[in-house]
C-alpha cells in the first residue's frame, strides 16, 4: 500500500490548492463543460452560440439568423435582436457588459426573468466558454445606430471594446470564432453537421428564418439555403415521415400559450402522428435545446396525451 503512495505528494495543505482565476478552468478541463475536445464537442461550440441568437428570436427581439460556415474552419453567427449591452458594467465600472458576459463564466441576462422570460441557454455561460475555447472571438454589436466591436483570444481580451462608428439599418449580434487546435487538435466543423442544426432549429421555431452559407465543399451539402417553417413542428413531423404510411394525413398539432390561459411565460407545442410501418419514436426539445434524456416535460405531456386517448376511447 505504501508502495502505491510514494510516488504522490508527501504533504496535502493550503499550498496543494490550485486556484484557477477567470476562464482557466474551461481550458484546463473543457470536458467538465462542453463534455470532452471530440467531433461532438467541437459542434457543440456552434450550438452554444446559435441557442443565444435563437433566445433573441423566441423572446420574440429576432426573426432572422445566419449561420456561416468560413474556410479557415472559424463560424459567424448573427442575429437582428436586441444585441450584447455594451455599457459599463455596475460591478465592474473599467469593463464593458460585453466583456463581462465573455470573460466571466457565470455572468449574463438569463439568470432571472428580467431579460429573457425563457431560455435554451446562458448566455454568460455557453458564450464565455465557446471564448475561453477559441483561438480567436470576434464579437460586434450593433445598437442604437452604432457598431462596436471587442476580440478575444483564449478568452483574453486583446483590446478593450471599440466604437467603430454610425450604422444605418442594422442592429443585433454578430459573434465570430475560430475552435482552438490546442484544444481541438485538427478536428474541423462538418458542413452536413452544421446545416442539420440550422435545419432543426428553424423546424422548432417557426417565427425564424435561419440562413445557412458555407464555403467549405460538401457534395451532399448546399452552400447556401434559407429555413423557415411556419407550420413549426407539424411541418417537421410531416417531413420526417414522409415516405412511410401513415394512420392520419395530418399530424395531430398546436400550439398553448400559457401567457394567454395562465399569466405565466411560456408555451408548448406538440406534433403527433402514428404509423404501423416502423418503431415509434420520440424528439423533445425544451426552448428549442434537444432534451433526450426527457424531463418533466415530457412525461407529463405523454401522461396529458394517453389520458385524452383514453377518455375519447371511452366516450
Amino acid at each position: 500500500m505504501n508502495d502505491l503512495l510514494s510516488g504522490a505528494s508527501q504533504t496535502y495543505d493550503a499550498s496543494s490548492i490550485e486556484v484557477l482565476e477567470g476562464l482557466e478552468p474551461v481550458r484546463k478541463r473543457p470536458g467538465m463543460y462542453i463534455g470532452g475536445t471530440d467531433e461532438r464537442a467541437l459542434h457543440h461550440m456552434v450550438a452554444e452560440i446559435l441557442d443565444n441568437a435563437m433566445d433573441e428570436a423566441v423572446a420574440g427581439h429576432a426573426n432572422r439568423i445566419e449561420l456561416e460556415l468560413h474556410a479557415d474552419n472559424s463560424v459567424t453567427v448573427r442575429d437582428n435582436g436586441r444585441g450584447i449591452p455594451v455599457d459599463p458594467h455596475p460591478k465592474f465600472p473599467g469593463k464593458s457588459a460585453l466583456e463581462v458576459i465573455l470573460c466571466t463564466l457565470h455572468a449574463g441576462g438569463k439568470f432571472s426573468n428580467k431579460a429573457y422570460s425563457t431560455s435554451g441557454g446562458l448566455n454568460g455561460v455557453g458564450s464565455s466558454v465557446v471564448n475561453a475555447l477559441s483561438d480567436l472571438m470576434t464579437v460586434q454589436v450593433a445598437l442604437n445606430k452604432e457598431l462596436y466591436e471587442q476580440s478575444f483570444s483564449r478568452g483574453i481580451p486583446k483590446g478593450p471594446i471599440q466604437k467603430l462608428g454610425p450604422i444605418q439599418n442594422r442592429r443585433g449580434t454578430t459573434v465570430t470564432f475560430h475552435p482552438d487546435p490546442e484544444i481541438f487538435g485538427h478536428q474541423t466543423l462538418k458542413p452536413a453537421r452544421l446545416y442539420k442544426l440550422a435545419r432543426s432549429k428553424a423546424y422548432l421555431f417557426s417565427g425564424v428564418e435561419i440562413r445557412w452559407k458555407s464555403a467549405v465543399a460538401d457534395p451532399d451539402t448546399p452552400s447556401e439555403a434559407t429555413f423557415h417553417y411556419p407550420a413549426g413542428l407539424a411541418q417537421y413531423l410531416t417531413e420526417t415521415l414522409s415516405k412511410i404510411t401513415t394512420y392520419a394525413e395530418r399530424p395531430f398539432a398546436g400550439r398553448v400559450s400559457f401567457e394567454e390561459k395562465y399569466q405565466i411565460p411560456g408555451s408548448v407545442e406538440w406534433a403527433i402522428n402514428w404509423t404501423p410501418a416502423q418503431d415509434g419514436f420520440l424528439h423533445s426539445y425544451c426552448n428549442t435545446v434537444p432534451t433526450p434524456e426527457g424531463g418533466t416535460h415530457e412525461s407529463g405531456f405523454w401522461a396529458a396525451t394517453l389520458k385524452g386517448i383514453k377518455a375519447y376511447g371511452r366516450g
